[in-house]
């Protein structure tokens, strides 16, 4: 949770500008083996809406990974490619998003966006200047203008304009694409790839690759370790793997087959040769030392548990609901429809009991049909003004009660937004959860540390193993230490490699 990302700010921003996501509707044919039409020029219109939209997207993800070597270096690999591309004399933005999902993702006007996530998981440079290459082909084959006619508003500007209604009355695939798997739609007006888009883009990526001079081969087996990757986080979450569901997969429709497929086909016509360079000393050498997974600067997650160090503050959610950290809220999901949303903005001063009737139940008013506020009440929590009253509000499948309790911290308000269907015991435990809110001190705050990617070299006795057994990470580390490394289930390190560790 940032809450400069917060969502009101950044959606309702966002306008109608064109969100391009590589995301595709319908069309289930197959490139047709003509060469992608490309432009060696922008249009104005595509300039404007990448330069207006950039630095709200930045602030949706989380902001920018601050390391100026991590960002140098993906700017010099993205120059690399662009510069061998239909465009190299226009403008490029290349930024790395503190984001520990594994995404990427451009907008028009030639801003090409990756995650540290998706940089922990390449195994080399090459890999990594794949993944920019298929989004630098979104961009000069003009993608984004084709799909303007396919726009569809995602509704969250509407939806989320009132605290704490990312859960109230939401269309789940919404709620989920917003609040649990930020995909790179993040709001406003959304312009999806067809399949045929992103099959040309996957033909370019990799004509890009190989002219830049890198193995092309190597896009290939990094979607191979994006699927390892995916198919472990659902063994370690407990669910059922299913691609489509995975934010990358599900909106870029490649499998390493298919890149290989596409591979051999340029080989076998001479539009590649050679194997190229993969770069593997150098993207190490790059990510040591680089945050991996949840920061600190957006609040960690442990079980029910949300800490946020920079903030100062920590709270607990009811025992047995899931917690997702997004840059704009933390969702809490329960059993039997029972969802918790904790979030946060500016104080604008004056009673809090005032604050919820007069601000934000007016604000829900304008979004769903509600009931009489009741239970209102001023206290106060852990030595923090606080206060709370019941809202009923009518949504698509019933009735419910949404609890709302504001609580004045540092400047900040701090709102809990708690739904469940009326008569749920659910409330209650939600009104314990804000209760559970209060001040870090400044020894828990020091106390939490990023976890890093650490590089090292493998020893003689050293195995998969051992050495996963010195991953620092919350589930499965010999797995995971494998998927980190390319490591297929058996395959063994070999001693002289250098490796990635989380410590």
């Amino acid at each position: 949770m940032n809450l400069a990302g917060l969502l009101r700010s950044v959606v309702l921003a966002l306008g109608a500008g064109a969100l391009v996501a590589c995301q595709t509707t319908g069309g289930s044919g197959g490139f047709s083996g003509a060469e992608p039409q490309t432009s060696p020029v922008r249009s104005v219109s595509e300039q404007r809406q990448g330069d207006s939209n950039h630095a709200k997207i930045v602030a949706r993800f989380g902001g920018e990974y601050r390391d100026a070597r991590i960002q140098d270096y993906v700017e010099r690999i993205g120059r690399r490619v662009a510069a061998i591309s239909e465009q190299p004399n226009e403008r490029w933005t290349f930024t790395v998003l503190d984001s520990p999902d594994i995404n990427a993702f451009a907008i028009p006007g030639g801003y090409v966006y990756v995650t540290r996530g998706l940089l922990a998981l390449a195994e080399n440079e090459a890999q990594l200047a794949g993944v920019i290459g298929h989004e630098i082909g979104h961009v000069t084959a003009g993608h984004s203008g084709q799909r303007e006619d396919r726009s569809t508003v995602a509704g969250l500007g509407l939806l989320l304009g009132a605290i704490g209604l990312s859960a109230i009355g939401v269309d789940p695939s919404v709620t989920r694409g917003a609040l649990e798997l930020g995909q790179v739609a993040a709001g406003g007006i959304v312009a999806s790839y067809s399949r045929q888009d992103e099959l040309e883009a996957d033909h370019l990526g990799i004509r890009y690759l190989a002219r830049a001079g890198y193995d092309p081969y190597a896009q290939a087996e990094f979607l191979d370790n994006m699927a390892a990757s995916a198919a472990l986080d659902a063994r370690a979450a407990g669910r059922r793997y299913d691609p489509n569901q995975v934010d990358f997969f599900a909106s870029h429709p490649a499998t390493g087959q298919r890149t290989r497929q596409a591979i051999d086909t340029a080989r076998a016509q001479g539009a590649i040769s050679g194997t190229g360079e993969l770069g593997a000393d150098r993207h190490l050498a790059a990510i040591d030392g680089m945050a991996w997974g949840q920061s600190p600067e957006q609040g960690i997650v442990e079980g029910v548990s949300f800490r946020h160090p920079r903030l100062g503050f920590a709270f607990e959610a009811p025992s047995g609901y899931r917690l997702t950290n997004t840059p704009s809220a933390v969702l809490a999901q329960g059993s039997g429809n029972t969802r918790l949303i904790f979030d946060g903005g500016a104080d604008p001063g004056g009673a809090l009991d005032s604050y919820i009737a007069n601000r934000w139940v007016p604000e829900i008013a304008r979004q769903t049909r509600v009931g009489q506020l009741a239970r209102l009440e001023q206290l106060t929590i852990n030595g923090l003004p606080a206060a709370r009253g019941v809202l009923p509000v009518a949504l698509q499948n019933g009735t419910y009660d949404a609890l709302l309790v504001a609580i004045r911290m540092d400047g900040t308000i701090y709102r809990f937004t708690g739904l469940a269907p009326r008569g749920s015991r659910a409330l209650n435990d939600m009104a314990v959860a804000a209760n559970s809110f209060r001040r870090l001190s400044a020894a828990e705050r020091s106390a939490i540390k990023a976890r890093r990617v650490g590089i090292v070299t493998v020893g003689r006795a050293d195995t998969a193993e051992s050495l996963g057994q010195r991953m620092a990470v919350d589930a499965l580390p010999v797995e995971r230490f494998r998927v980190l490394n390319g490591l297929r289930p058996g395959e063994q390190p070999r001693p002289g490699e250098r490796v990635k560790l989380v410590r």
